[in-house]
């Protein structure tokens, strides 16, 4: 959730009611490209290299034994592989989402996050965490984020079971009180994204986020050594 790319669009067809916070699907090769802010920087595959999003990615994707190359023009990419000798087994996902507020009157987003993460053994509950994020997202003078947002996971299974995991997601327009609670964007304009608090046991400005309106997505992962389970966002096709 701390990669963002310039994208206009707006989906018609949906309710005035339902539209206040629209999200919208974007290809792993456009969310990649958000952090050089130059359309069809990953068009060639000689610049591939020079994009850090793209390194970055395809390292932890290579870790699942994905190929990042063979998904960027798909809206996700989903792997997993049982390790060999170690009895274990990884799981990775990607997918990046363009977020629109036409209604808002402030230059930004707030966005919150509730990370749970289960782990089983022997059906029982072994261990459980659950972990608080909070973004701030910069919008253009369209009501769009200026780059995409990334969701990544890769996840080690160890020495347990099975393991879930389940994020939860509000996005919306509103107010962080006395850290960012202006019409104005409030940080340095040459930055279009702020996390006002990284991934936390305790709930802390998450709890401080007031929305005037907001939308609220989740997905999820569950595995073990034989498979793995995923389930998407609505939003994603």
């Amino acid at each position: 959730m701390k990669c963002l790319l310039s994208l206009g669009i707006v989906l018609f067809s949906v309710p005035l009611s339902a539209s206040e916070i629209i999200l919208e699907q974007v290809t792993l090769r456009r969310g990649m490209e958000g952090d050089t802010r130059q359309s069809g920087a990953l068009d060639d595959p000689k610049t591939y290299s020079k994009n850090k999003v793209y390194r970055e990615e395809k390292e932890l994707a290579a870790q699942a034994g994905v190929e990042i190359d063979q998904f960027l023009d798909d809206y996700y990419a989903i792997g997993f592989r049982k390790e060999s000798g170690a009895n274990r087994a990884v799981h990775y996902m990607l997918f990046y989402n363009s977020i629109s507020a036409p209604q808002c009157k402030r230059e930004y987003l707030i966005q919150r996050v509730r990370h749970t993460k289960i782990y089983y053994r022997n059906r029982n509950i072994a261990d459980k965490t659950v972990e608080y994020l909070v973004e701030v997202f910069k919008l253009n003078s369209y009501g769009h984020t200026k780059r995409a947002d990334g969701h990544v996971q890769l996840h080690f299974l160890g020495d347990v079971q099975s393991r879930k995991t389940v994020v939860d997601i509000e996005v919306g327009c509103g107010e962080v009180r006395n850290v960012a609670d202006e019409l104005a964007w409030p940080f340095e304009q040459k930055i279009l994204f702020k996390e006002l608090q990284d991934y936390s046991n305790k709930p802390g400005l998450y709890d401080k986020v007031s929305f005037e309106f907001s939308r609220s997505y989740s997905f999820a992962s569950e595995f073990d050594r034989n498979g793995h389970k995923v389930t998407l966002p609505d939003f994603l096709q």
